[in-house]
């Protein structure tokens, strides 16, 4: 799900949020982050897992397909009549922003904090 969201491969100087750490960013969210914040998460994950893909017309989990089918059920999320699954989307997109923006290498990419290499 978070590979969809932000995947490797998609630019050439900057890293996937798994590649670029998340999975260690993750850990430290769950000891550190507000209880509400992490339960949001959580169930944004899984309507994104098993509520997006009947908003295309596809059976769940989201993770049987392959990255065009993922993202238009994500889409299809973000744009879905309800504020609900709209909003847990977006919890989910800031949770994965959130680990993105603190890696090093993506922050050095963009130039944040200095120069450019």
């Amino acid at each position: 799900m978070i590979d969809t969201v932000l995947p490797g491969g998609a630019h050439p100087e900057l890293p996937g949020a798994f590649d670029a750490g998340f999975p260690g960013f993750w850990e430290e969210f769950e000891a550190t982050a507000p209880r509400r914040l992490r339960l949001g998460f959580r169930v944004g994950v899984l309507a994104a897992t098993w509520v997006a893909p009947v908003l295309i017309g596809r059976p769940p989990p989201l993770g049987l397909y392959g990255r065009a089918t993922r993202e238009r059920a994500l889409v299809a999320m973000a744009s879905s009549r309800s504020p609900v699954l709209r909003s847990l989307l977006g919890i989910v997109k800031l949770v994965a922003a959130l680990g993105y923006g603190a890696a090093p290498e993506v922050r050095r990419a963009i130039g944040y904090g200095g120069a450019r290499p």
